[in-house]
């Protein structure tokens, strides 16, 4: 089976489950990760839980060492290395003057936080949070005595980190330039419900406008927004990521519009007029399809990597599968308000030619009378008969519901069809009628 070494460039959520994969089909073949990162096999996603006190401490979020992978898996892990260049001609990756020959090589590099064009971005006490070692650094200074920090970006690391600082006692203030919160996930409709959460926080929620500037001699003094300075000690850039494809750029690879790499449906990357057939690209770095509008799209979640990594490493050895569209399935969680999503929002739709039929339910997600129920909003989206997204908010039973919903879109199933779908009852568990059949059924109205 074995055919020369296996580089993989990125030691993230795509790049160790490669590894891990392939070893599991082939015992004998030689593995490289190469990351820049000082850590490995861990998740960002958990960065804002240990801000949160949550999490214990930053080493709690690391699943193992570069030297269990030595020893146990026989996987080659190299920590703090920075590939400058991909050689596909030659077959090799450079680091600096050393080269490193592959047979297969996978680019999983995943993301880069983007930095908008503002005024003051480089001072001292701005902090983006990707790594491990930014969370360390955010860490350090909420414990330097600081008292009021500025998030710009709602997404769910600034949603998630806001909490953190909130919780912790700081005046927090997050700003969101589109209209509302989780932008890229809820309609205006939805994300009121996550704002007055917030709010009621004691979040200075500022949505519709842009901070133009941060200020400061030689630290964070303040932000503008508006015709307002707002002061801070700190200030957190969560404005999105973005496919972090330079190196491959370089090499000559192809890379979509909004920046992600090009591949075919077996995850080859695309060179001059074909793909070549041992180089793959998985995870943030990554273009996808959107299942929806079956149009070219990121998908910058842990999921998605872990499953393109799979992909990648069944066709290294040996196997022809293909990775499909994305639903992308997704939750962010705002204290204890979980907010879920899969398919497309109505923006989205609209984006891709569809003018959705809604329908909407706020139900409880335990019997009525039952104590301890919880209030759930839903929102399905229709294009046509199929069911083509959904939203749900609440403080429990919200995973399950977007988990059962991304099947109901994947298996095309229509309005009428998640009407009389049968779903199971006990008051501390349910209402007799799921709230999403009563959203379902408030869109067959709607549709009338």
């Amino acid at each position: 089976m074995s055919k020369g070494k296996v580089v993989i460039i990125g030691g993230g959520a795509a790049g160790i489950p490669i590894a891990s994969n392939i070893r599991s089909k082939d015992k004998d073949r030689e593995i490289c990760i190469i990351s820049k990162d000082t850590y490995c096999s861990y998740s960002p996603c958990a960065i804002p839980f240990v801000l949160e006190g949550v999490i214990k401490s930053f080493d709690d979020m690391v699943m193992h060492t570069p030297e269990y992978y030595k020893e146990e898996r026989n996987i080659d892990i190299r920590l703090n290395t920075v590939v400058t260049s991909i050689d596909t001609d030659n077959k090799k990756v450079h680091i600096g003057s050393e080269e490193v020959e592959y047979g297969d090589l996978a680019i999983a590099t995943g993301g880069i936080c983007f930095t908008p064009p503002i005024e003051g971005r480089s001072l001292k006490g701005v902090y983006r949070i990707m790594h491990i070692s930014d969370g360390m650094a955010v860490k350090e200074a909420m414990d330097a005595g600081a008292k009021e920090v500025v998030v710009i970006g709602a997404g769910a690391i600034g949603m998630e980190s806001t909490v953190a600082f909130a919780e912790a006692g700081l005046k927090t203030t997050l700003v969101e330039a589109l209209p509302c919160l989780l932008p890229l996930i809820l309609d205006s409709d939805m994300s009121e419900i996550v704002t007055k959460k917030l709010v009621d926080m004691g979040v200075n929620v500022i949505t519709g406008k842009s901070a133009t500037s941060i200020n400061g001699t030689d630290k964070v003094e303040s932000v503008t927004v508006g015709d307002k300075n707002i002061p801070a000690d700190f200030v957190i850039m969560c404005v999105g990521v973005r496919p972090n494809s330079k190196l491959a750029v370089e090499a000559g690879i192809e890379v979509g519009a909004r920046g992600g790499i090009m591949t075919d449906t077996t995850l080859h990357v695309k060179k001059g007029r074909g793909y070549l057939q041992d180089v793959y690209s998985a995870g943030d770095c990554t273009e996808v399809v959107c299942g929806i509008t079956h149009r070219p799209t990121g998908s910058p979640l842990g999921t998605t990597a872990v499953r393109q990594s799979k992909i990648v490493a069944r066709n290294i050895c040996g196997e022809k599968v293909t990775f499909p569209p994305v639903l992308s399935p997704n939750i962010c969680c705002v204290d204890d308000l979980h907010c879920g999503q899969v398919g497309v929002t109505t923006h989205a739709a609209r984006m891709g030619g569809i003018e959705p039929v809604i329908g909407k339910s706020r139900a409880f997600t335990r019997a009525r009378y039952y104590p301890g129920g919880k209030v759930i909003d839903i929102k399905l989206l229709f294009g046509g008969e199929k069911l083509i997204g959904a939203q749900v908010v609440s403080k429990e039973g919200v995973k399950e519901r977007i988990d059962s919903l991304s099947f109901a879109i994947k298996l095309g199933m229509t309005l009428d069809e998640l009407i009389e779908a049968e779903t199971c009852y006990a008051p501390p568990a349910s209402m007799v009628v799921d709230p999403v059949t009563i959203a379902a059924e408030n869109a067959k109205k709607n549709m009338a």
